[in-house]
């Protein structure tokens, strides 16, 4: 015990030397860096310039390799070209008609996304009669910021932070929550509940396709459901399970899942059967077989074919969303779609846009450091 406290105290002592010696070279370190400023951009301006000529030279010759910094550039480009003719059309359209909706101009936007994000949902109290409780709390977050500046003027709080702390603009945040948050929690709840059914389908289709039994028996009715298409029995789904949460991951889990079970028994059957008979050889067992000589090979691969379909997810819960739905991206799009609120609807969707991004990069991220092996 004393020997870990010794131990605890000597990297504590360690780690407060070295935090002391940091920030006491900190401002020497920032002046050297200001010094070496003029001399980093011009080498990265002239390592630009280098790697254009090589993209020039070799746009289209096979197996090159683009350097970092032009990289960066190209997968920019077609963002910064769409920005750019969104602007002019936006632009164009507010001078003829400087109601219009359908362009929101940048200010619009970033009003819309303001209101989505910060603009709280306010809770209902209800007192014993049924009538709402009202309070003397603000009622939008420029109100409660403008009391809060106001009491700091006047010396009401000693601080920033003791403003933040006591201040009129947290009690507001938490009288509820504001739209973005609450509909993304409740998306993202369907997703992951269905997510559980479609990776369930994984081991459905190695079953499928190592055991030829089980390839007799679930096959045909599973490529029969691939082909059914699950907006089409979308009005089913709503009959059979209601309007709650069961339909709507219902609809998801059908139009996702028969395609990840196909692909999986597909990657089975890739898998060579000389394999399989070194392990039978070994006298590996059935279970050792499966799981430890095919699934390791077809797990990446079918990683990537969830990492496909995730856009498919978004869909059919956008869809399930918009027909029956009291919070969710797909059911607040439709709703302010009603109103022609672009300025809503586009932050909503560059919302989702982003979240399925951060998935499919967290999937491919995944892939790439565990299974280095693949493509090898």
């Amino acid at each position: 015990m004393r020997t870990d406290q010794n131990s605890f105290s000597s990297r504590f002592k360690f780690w407060f030397r070295n935090t002391g010696l940091w920030l006491k070279g900190l401002p020497l370190n920032i002046l050297n860096g200001i010094r070496r400023l003029p001399r980093f951009l011009t080498g990265e301006i002239t390592g630009i310039g280098k790697e254009f000529l090589e993209m020039v030279r070799n746009f289209f010759r096979l197996r090159t390799v683009p350097g970092k910094r032009i990289s960066l550039f190209l997968s920019l480009i077609l963002f910064l070209i769409c920005i750019k003719i969104y602007y002019n059309t936006s632009v164009e359209r507010h001078e003829e008609n400087s109601q219009d909706k359908l362009v929101p101009t940048g200010k619009q936007l970033w009003e819309g996304f303001k209101k989505t994000i910060f603009v709280v949902n306010v809770r209902e109290e209800y007192d014993e009669n049924g009538e709402i409780i009202k309070n003397d709390l603000p009622q939008t977050l420029r109100e409660a910021r403008d009391i809060d500046k106001q009491a700091l003027a006047d010396g009401k709080f000693s601080n920033r932070w003791d403003a933040w702390k006591n201040g009129s603009t947290r009690k507001y945040l938490n009288q509820g929550e504001s739209l973005l948050w609450q509909d993304t929690k409740a998306s993202g709840k369907r997703i992951l509940i269905s997510m559980v059914f479609i990776f369930a389908g994984i081991y459905i289709g190695l079953f499928m396709g190592a055991f030829p039994y089980a390839e007799k028996l679930m096959y045909r009715f599973v490529l029969f459901f691939d082909k059914i298409p699950a907006i089409a029995v979308l009005p089913i789904l709503f009959i059979v399970f209601g309007l709650g949460e069961t339909a709507k991951i219902a609809l998801i889990v059908i139009g996702v899942a028969p395609t990840v079970v196909l692909d999986t028994y597909l990657k089975v059957k890739e898998v060579h059967d000389e394999q399989l008979v070194k392990g039978m050889t070994l006298n590996a067992s059935q279970s050792e077989i499966v799981f430890r000589i095919i699934y390791p090979q077809i797990i990446p691969k079918v990683l990537d074919t969830i990492r496909l379909n995730f856009k498919a997810v978004i869909l059919f819960l956008i869809a399930g969303e918009a027909l029956a739905a009291e919070a969710g991206i797909g059911y607040r799009i439709f709703v302010v779609r009603r109103y022609m609120d672009m300025a809503t609807i586009f932050p909503y969707v560059v919302w989702i846009s982003a979240l399925a991004f951060i998935v499919d990069m967290a999937f491919r991220t995944w892939i790439s450091r565990k299974y280095q092996w693949l493509n090898k």
